[in-house]
């Protein structure tokens, strides 16, 4: 069909083809795939991808190919190179859920986002500070207060600074849980009993004002769910912040939560500014 189509050209068309616009052109980028893991998931999540735009996984999953390389970069910061197959369906009753199982004998021990090697996913320092910092701890307080605990079991499990969009002013998220029966920070109860929660939370210096915003939340009902009664079971869920990275490649480094539920997990790539707030661009995960 191309051939036919250039010997229908006129040679001044076909001058304009071999000039400087041809030349000028270039190849598609190629799709640089997304992932994340936690343990016990058994493999990687493909979350999606970004090629000149974001795209969901069902979108390129059928373009991966096996024997590609990875850097799995914990929220600390600790990275390495693993290879993965190409990527599978989870299966009934996640069939458009697709995960990439790893070369043998990799061991998962932490929340990970998996990318490209080449890619500069930290453009900023990402910095772990004091879950024992007392201004963080009230700051912690207040918002769980408004959520409507009275007096809530402030606990931090991680506290992490950066400047998200590189405007040079540094954002902290924070993350806080408390479940009564459950001391797994990477899974909450089936239901929570009245004063569990968990929560993430983001502070800004905005005109001057330090300002703490919710990203996400979970507080248990103010009485305790009996199975015997005619009420839903209110579902507890535990949020983690499982990385942060540039995964676009435009200078600003998006947030890669993980949350966790009664036979369920879901993974969200969201994109923050100081104007717009938490803007969620990729999600995948599975569920009963």
């Amino acid at each position: 069909m191309r051939r036919s189509l250039l010997l229908l050209l006129s040679p001044l068309a076909l001058c304009a083809a071999n000039g400087p616009l041809a030349q000028s052109a270039r190849p598609a980028p190629a799709v640089q795939p997304i992932l994340a893991n936690s343990p016990g998931l058994g493999m990687p999540h493909l979350l999606g991808g970004w090629q000149g735009r974001w795209l969901t996984a069902q979108q390129i999953a059928a373009a991966l190919k096996g024997g590609a390389v990875y850097s799995a970069q914990a929220l600390n910061g600790n990275t390495r190179l693993v290879r993965g197959t190409a990527p599978v369906s989870f299966g009934v009753p996640c069939e458009q859920v697709y995960g990439v199982p790893l070369e043998k004998n990799v061991v998962i021990s932490s929340l990970e986002v998996l990318f490209a090697p080449k890619l500069n996913v930290r453009p900023r320092p990402v910095v772990a500070l004091s879950p024992l910092n007392s201004t963080y701890r009230e700051a912690t307080r207040q918002e769980l207060v408004k959520l409507g605990l009275k007096n809530p079991n402030v606990r931090l499990i991680g506290v992490t600074r950066t400047d998200l969009d590189g405007n040079g002013t540094d954002e902290v998220i924070i993350e806080a849980s408390s479940y009564a029966d459950r001391h797994d920070d990477l899974l909450p109860p089936p239901v929570g009993k009245p004063g569990d929660y968990s929560v993430l939370l983001l502070r800004q210096l905005r005109g001057g004002v330090t300002v703490t915003s919710v990203l996400a939340s979970h507080v248990a009902p103010r009485t305790e769910w009996k199975p015997a009664g005619n009420s839903a079971m209110p579902v507890a869920s535990l949020y983690r912040l499982a990385g942060i990275a540039d995964l676009n490649g435009d200078g600003r480094m998006e947030l890669i939560i993980y949350d966790s539920y009664y036979e369920g997990h879901n993974f969200t790539v969201s994109e923050w500014t100081p104007d717009r707030g938490e803007q969620i661009r990729l999600s995948a995960g599975c569920g009963a």
